[in-house]
């Protein structure tokens, strides 16, 4: 089955959850549980677990706004 892709909305995350651009293009999500947190990539507008280990000091930072993280998503879709 093939997932299709979507653009999320601020209500389908927790309280907390951060929202980072990782090089200019790929819209990453810190989510907060109850196991600690989990980082997700929503590049293509699918949910997929993310190696936060690739993070590095220089090439990522906070959106500016959850609009801004979900125009992300939104662009790679098309």
């Amino acid at each position: 089955m093939t997932r299709i892709g979507r653009v999320p909305r601020a209500a389908d995350f927790p309280p907390g959850t951060r929202f980072v651009i990782k090089d200019f293009d790929v819209p990453l999500a810190c989510v907060p549980g109850p196991g600690g947190v989990a980082w997700v990539n929503w590049f293509g507008g699918v949910a997929r677990p993310y190696d936060a280990g690739r993070l590095r000091v220089d090439n990522n930072w906070p959106a500016g706004s959850f609009d801004e993280w979900a125009a992300l998503v939104a662009d790679s879709l098309a």
